[in-house]
């Protein structure tokens, strides 16, 4: 409740800095019409026991701001468009070779095949500085998965490195479980005649990686004839409860003509404030 007064009163303030025109009356509680330079804004603004509330988000975004959310220290820092472009430049010249350069000289192992490295350059614990999501494409199965993040020196460092091969390093909007946002890569992985897909969820706290559930969500077995089979599985976050549902199928040796009736069971997974724990 705190925190939401803190960014209503913002947005009030943001109101009377900028010189928004409001279309009277502001006595009721209802939704107003607001223009900025006669241009009608979109954001929803309401009034409230003589005072005007919108959302700060939305209107920052609309206005042309950037709105950072610290979570750790509760704090909102508005960016200006001089400030974020002074930022953007600042990343943009963050480039392959030193990304590479980076994992080999942060990774764990002795050679990484660079020539499949791809990145991307993502916010995500809301602390306004980027982090940095990496891949390295090595074949069918090979690959390797990195986060570097931005220490207090300037310089980046490596917080995160697994044998995942990704198919994409885009990450989905997080999902908000107790005080952390979790985020979903997918892995794939197998062999001859085995294909898999795992889904990694995990968080960033106090600048580590923390990995709290993974399942595989498609699993192809082709390996001995006869014994062919296909699990596709999926989950579903919902009050800090995670639902994993699995079926498994029985198939031919063409891999696709059924045998049997499909099963499908259901596991339960409470979040500890830490990890989905098995109920």
């Amino acid at each position: 409740m705190q925190n939401r007064n803190k960014i209503r009163s913002l947005a009030i303030t943001a109101l009377v800095i900028l010189g928004i025109t409001i279309t009277p009356p502001v006595e009721a509680n209802h939704p107003l019409i607001v223009s900025l330079n006669g241009q009608q804004l979109k954001s929803r603004f309401e009034v409230n026991n003589g005072q005007v509330y919108a959302p700060l988000l939305p209107l920052a975004a609309e206005l042309g701001y950037k709105v950072n959310w610290n979570r750790q220290s509760a704090q909102i820092d508005i960016v200006t468009d001089s400030a974020s472009r002074v930022r953007e430049q600042s990343v943009a010249k963050i480039t392959s070779k030193q990304v590479a350069d980076w994992i080999v000289e942060q990774g764990a192992e002795d050679r990484y095949y660079v020539e499949g490295l791809s990145f991307e350059l993502l916010d995500l614990d809301g602390d306004g500085e980027v982090e940095i999501v990496a891949a390295i494409d090595g074949g069918v199965h090979l690959g390797n998965y990195f986060i570097f993040k931005k220490a207090s020196d300037g310089e980046y460092q490596m917080v995160f490195e697994s044998r995942w091969k990704v198919d994409s390093l885009k990450l989905g909007e997080p999902i908000q479980v107790g005080d952390k946002l979790l985020y979903e890569t997918l892995e794939r992985t197998g062999g001859t005649g085995l294909d898999v897909e795992i889904a990694h969820l995990w968080y960033i706290e106090q600048g580590q990686v923390v990995e709290a559930w993974k399942g595989a969500v498609k699993e192809m077995n082709a390996m001995i004839p006869d014994s062919y089979s296909m699990t596709v599985a999926g989950y579903r976050i919902q009050d800090d409860q995670l639902y994993y549902w699995r079926t498994l199928s029985l198939l031919e040796d063409d891999a696709e003509t059924l045998q049997g009736t499909p099963d499908t069971r259901l596991t339960m997974f409470t979040f500890d404030g830490a990890s989905f724990i098995q109920k």
